[in-house]
């Protein structure tokens, strides 16, 4: 029996969170495109947020969920979450093969919905998910010039361990650990309670804050909202059986080191963010430390990837077996956003060329800290 036509439509404001439950269960996305994510960016952040959807028969079966944002005089829709949404992929119920066809009445959909938006601009974008296609790789794109580093965990941590100085990570991770229980000991910690989250959180941005300042690079926190939304979308999920966010920390001598934010698809884990404590026991890594023990957790579960998420740094190498490429794709509605679009790939692909030079971005990052980081205080 043929499946019935897909047909798109555009979706505001309470209606669309009820979207997601049309998916059924088992449906695919990106931890950023899932229903809570989209309420909470939506409420705390950007109200200016909607939903542009394929139905068959009424019942959704593509969810793709956008934020409206001012780029000089041009109106863009990009992903609900804006930097903070990373490992992009839309909700789809894998359930119907969506084409080309199928997208280009979407954004055409969108653009008697919206008139005035002139972009839409999805950017780090997984090409699959899950062993699942991305429908939207179908749209011509480019490689964002960061990549996903990831982990096979084959449910055996001496296994994973064994692919990269297994001898120097375990002699290191003791070593730390009789510093940590000579300091007064320590524990792993996973929020369980919207206070715990809280907690984990306060200690996170204030430590992030300082690091960023330090390096030159802007604080992404710090806008309107941004902090709330974390606060409500992390605290929704404590307490929960298979929580789709995070937070573990490591706790030494009653006080946090180091903060872990996660989330979840259905076979992967991904890191959103790490902060850590730079005090007295910064010497003793506790965040390589929440690491070594969060991956090993996670080599007990039926977990098979476990991702850094987006960006390149060599605690990531150290660990990881998989190379993943993101993807950015322009769908422009308008002459301005057919123009705004070409300044974008032209962006990207001289991003994507310093960061694929080692000295060229060495030295960038040097500049970058040294013209716009806070000064250090005389030692």
């Amino acid at each position: 029996m043929p499946l019935p036509p897909l047909k798109a439509k555009i979706v505001f404001a309470a209606e669309a969170n009820m979207l997601w439950a049309g998916l059924g269960e088992g449906f695919f996305a990106g931890p950023a495109q899932t229903a809570g994510w989209f309420s909470f960016w939506q409420s705390s952040v950007n109200a200016d947020c909607l939903v542009a959807v394929l139905c068959a028969a009424d019942r959704p079966v593509f969810i793709l969920p956008l934020e409206i944002v001012q780029k000089g005089p041009v109106r863009v829709a990009i992903f609900a979450g804006g930097p903070h949404a990373n490992c992009n992929f839309p909700a789809i119920s894998g359930t119907h093969e969506i084409g080309r066809n199928d997208l280009a009445t979407l954004f055409e959909e969108l653009r008697k919905a919206r008139p005035d938006i002139d972009l839409v601009s999805l950017a780090r974008q997984l090409g699959e998910l899950d062993g699942i296609t991305n429908p939207l790789s179908q749209l011509p794109g480019r490689e964002n010039a960061n990549v996903s580093l990831a982990i096979t965990l084959d449910r055996n941590f001496e296994t994973v361990l064994a692919r990269n100085s297994s001898k120097r990570k375990k002699k290191k991770h003791r070593q730390n650990m009789r510093r940590f229980e000579d300091a007064g000991g320590y524990r792993i910690v996973t929020a369980a309670t919207a206070s715990e989250a809280e907690a984990m959180l306060e200690n996170y941005f204030v430590w992030k804050a300082d690091r960023l300042a330090k390096a030159g690079i802007r604080n992404t926190y710090e806008p309107a909202g941004i902090k709330d939304f974390f606060h409500r979308l992390f605290a929704n999920e404590t307490g929960l059986e298979a929580p789709r966010f995070q937070l573990k920390a490591l706790e030494v001598a009653g006080k946090y080191r180091a903060v872990l934010g996660k989330s979840y698809s259905q076979h992967q884990t991904f890191i959103d963010f790490i902060g850590i404590s730079e005090d007295g026991l910064v010497s003793a890594s506790p965040g390589e430390f929440l690491f070594f023990e969060d991956i090993q957790d996670s080599c007990n579960t039926n977990l098979a990837v476990y991702s850094f998420g987006i960006g390149d740094e060599p605690y990531k190498r150290s660990w990881s077996d998989i190379e993943v490429p993101t993807y950015d794709a322009d769908v422009s509605l308008t002459t301005k956003g057919r123009i705004y679009a070409g300044y974008l790939a032209a962006r990207g692909k001289l991003v994507r060329t310093i960061k694929q030079n080692d000295v060229i971005w060495a030295s960038v990052r040097k500049a970058r800290s040294r013209l716009f980081g806070k000064r250090r205080d005389p030692q």
